[in-house]
């Protein structure tokens, strides 16, 4: 989304100022049902819709000659914000409810970098990275001498772009520093761009959810479905897992989709953690069996994305940062192959 002379990157609306991951329609419309041990109906769970509504992976990017600028923004809870000059980190910055201003420099040793020592990312493009499980309001970007900003061009920023949906574990908790995510890891040794959509407890993949995801601008995809479903019935992990596959892989035929089995965690790892062995067979059936209905699929195997058990945190779901970070290693090297490219 292009708005104030400003990208705004893995936001899908902007309302009076607050940015939105996912459209506020889709969010209303997110709801599963419970079930009970023995597979009676308790009711429809939406508690997932507040996850849709949190900002995780957003990002501002522009272009501006001024050496110094100011951010402004306000929010109802904490909110971790990352700045960035390319690839270069600039800053980091907690800030506390309530409206800030947070005001960055330029430093003089970036004016000099060397196109060959940039990556992803020109290092003229200014990128302010934000997530926060709380409502956000963009207030506006203050330049020294009233400097204007423009939207970054496209070749200054990654040309390929992967779509990513899943569990918690994508969207990056664990990670105690959001940039550092498996995902985010990953885009960077691969040289691309992460439009990170997955959502804490609420991957059950709803029309509403999926038609949404179809719409984006993507070049290929990642799914990550076997985890917050696996404790459903099977009809409704085969009709919710089963559309969001065939969506993807009917829509786009020339593009490829990665699609992943469920994580190691859990009672995969401990004898004392939730027994998710019937689960996660559930879901692993119809994900590796929808997979082979489609030439343009890429089975991932969970297992070997976190190929080591004390890469987890101590709830044994997910991953530790430094698993995280080793995730990130280990998925760039299964994508490499298959998206033509060396790893940086």
């Amino acid at each position: 989304m292009i708005a104030h002379s400003i990208e705004f990157f893995n936001v899908a609306e902007l309302r009076d100022g607050v940015l939105y991951r996912f459209p506020l329609s889709v969010c209303d419309a997110l709801q599963v049902p419970e079930y009970d041990a023995n597979g009676k109906f308790l009711r429809i769970y939406t508690g997932h819709r507040a996850s849709a509504r949190a900002l995780y992976g957003a990002e501002l990017r522009f272009v501006t000659e001024a050496k110094r600028l100011a951010f402004c923004m306000e929010a109802d809870g904490p909110v971790s914000l990352t700045a960035y000059n390319g690839d270069y980190q600039n800053a980091y910055y907690v800030a506390a409810p309530g409206k800030t201003e947070w005001n960055l420099e330029r430093h003089a040793a970036v004016e000099g970098v060397k196109r060959e020592a940039e990556s992803r990312f020109s290092s003229k493009v200014w990128r302010i990275s934000l997530s926060g499980d709380c409502n956000i309001r963009f207030i506006g970007i203050c330049t020294e001498g009233n400097a204007e900003i423009r939207p970054p061009r496209a070749d200054e920023e990654p040309r390929f772009r992967l779509l990513a949906y899943g569990s918690s574990i994508s969207q990056g908790i664990g990670a105690p520093y959001s940039p550092l995510n498996y995902l985010n890891t990953a885009a960077q040794l691969l040289g691309i761009d992460i439009l990170n959509k997955a959502l804490a407890g609420g991957c059950f993949c709803e029309k509403e959810t999926i038609d949404y995801l179809c719409g984006e601008s993507f070049d290929a995809a990642y799914l990550e479905p076997g985890t917050n479903i696996a404790d459903r019935p099977a009809e409704i992990i085969e009709e919710r897992v089963g559309g969001l596959i065939s969506a993807f892989c009917t829509r786009f035929p020339d593009k490829t989709i990665f699609i992943a089995t469920p994580i190691r965690g859990l009672s995969d790892v401990s004898a004392t953690a939730s027994d998710y062995r019937e689960n996660y067979a559930k879901t692993r059936h119809v994900i590796c069996s929808e997979a082979k209905k489609y030439a343009n699929t890429v089975l991932l195997d969970g297992h070997q994305i976190l190929k080591n058990p004390y890469y987890l945190s101590a709830d044994i779901l997910h991953p530790s940062d430094f698993g995280h970070v080793r995730m990130g290693f280990d998925f760039a090297a299964m994508l490499a192959p298959h998206l033509n490219v060396t790893l940086k």
